[in-house]
């Protein structure tokens, strides 16, 4: 027995250890794209735009409880009619910068968690929010998956809020990290955030209908054939009918996003947000730093560690440039 064990064991250090040649060589054929020398300028964002997604009210802190050890923290925000239930992964330092991770599509507790405790490890406070509800469900339409964007827009700017103005934290700086769905959220916010020294947005796309279209992901896919089954409708007047209500389009924010401050992560056999929409979100976005990877949209995930290192490094980067520091300073 005490040979097998033994056997095992070492199975198990050669497995790793191809795992580790296999990831090394994976990583070796990346591909990074660094942003112009002289980026497109940013355009203004309207205040009809702004006031579309303006905090309905001040934001209060109703709970707030520690969490088993070593600084995690759970509690509950409000702002006018809605609420907010945020997970708070903090840093020794109190002043030292703090990511918010925006949620996929499907909620993403683990990988939200992973990454939480990562972005730590690299000195950072991590803050994440519950979704603000379940997308692409029935009887929801258009209209209801717009509102729903609004309100996800709303509850990142309600926790940003009550970062930056809390006891609890002081961030010298704030970030936003999203993937997928995150990520396209992760645009919006940062156009409507200037205090944001920086922003990633992972596997992320431009021209929401097409992708809601498209797409191969499970519950999109489920989603078009209720549509078909319930409404009769799709391919044309799906898209029709999204273009028509889907405001909250990266396609349509991105102009307003300085180049400098973004950080892509593309993957280029991604069937979810096809390569297309991500080099629409590249090119929309002035061509920021970009950092393809040769993986799908799940497969990514193998490279989870480095990829959440390389974007430190990119904030770390960032908080040296003191070009948005009055910018910061001065955020709402």
């Amino acid at each position: 027995m005490q040979s097998t064990c033994s056997e095992s064991a070492s199975a198990r250090r050669s497995w790793r250890a191809i795992a580790a040649v296999a990831l090394s060589a994976l990583l070796g054929s990346c591909a990074f794209t660094d942003a112009p020398a002289f980026p497109r300028p940013e355009l203004t964002l309207s205040q009809e735009a702004r006031d579309a997604y303006a905090l309905p009210g001040p934001v209060q802190l109703l709970k707030i409880e520690s969490v088993g050890s070593g600084g995690t923290f759970v509690g509950d925000l409000a702002c006018g009619p809605e609420t907010v239930h945020f997970h708070l992964y903090e840093h020794q330092k109190k002043d030292a910068p703090l990511v918010l991770l925006v949620p996929i599509l499907g909620g993403g507790e683990e990988l939200l968690r992973t990454m939480a405790r990562r972005f730590v490890q690299r000195g950072y406070h991590a803050l994440y929010c519950d979704r603000a509800g379940s997308a692409l469900r029935p009887p929801q339409r258009g209209p209801e998956l717009e509102k729903l964007l609004v309100r996800t827009v709303l509850h990142q700017r309600i926790a940003l809020r009550w970062a930056r103005n809390s006891e609890q934290v002081r961030p010298q700086s704030t970030f936003a990290c999203g993937v997928s769905m995150g990520g396209i959220v992760t645009t919006l916010l940062t156009a409507l955030e200037p205090g944001l020294q920086g922003s990633a947005m992972c596997l992320a796309g431009a021209d929401l209908p097409t992708i809601l279209g498209n797409s191969s992901e499970a519950r999109i896919q489920k989603w078009r054939d209720w549509r078909l089954a319930t409404d009769g409708i799709s391919g044309s007047p799906l898209d029709q009918e999204l273009r028509q209500s889907l405001r909250s389009d990266p396609l349509r924010f991105a102009p307003y996003v300085q180049t400098d401050r973004v950080f892509l992560v593309a993957a280029e056999f991604d069937e979810v947000v096809r390569p297309h929409h991500q080099d629409l979100l590249w090119e929309a976005l002035g061509r920021p730093q970009r950092l393809s990877i040769p993986l799908g949209h799940y497969s990514a995930a193998v490279c989870l560690d480095p990829l959440v290192s390389s974007i430190a490094d990119f904030f770390d980067a960032r908080q040296h440039d003191g070009s948005h520091l009055a910018v910061a300073a001065s955020a709402p």
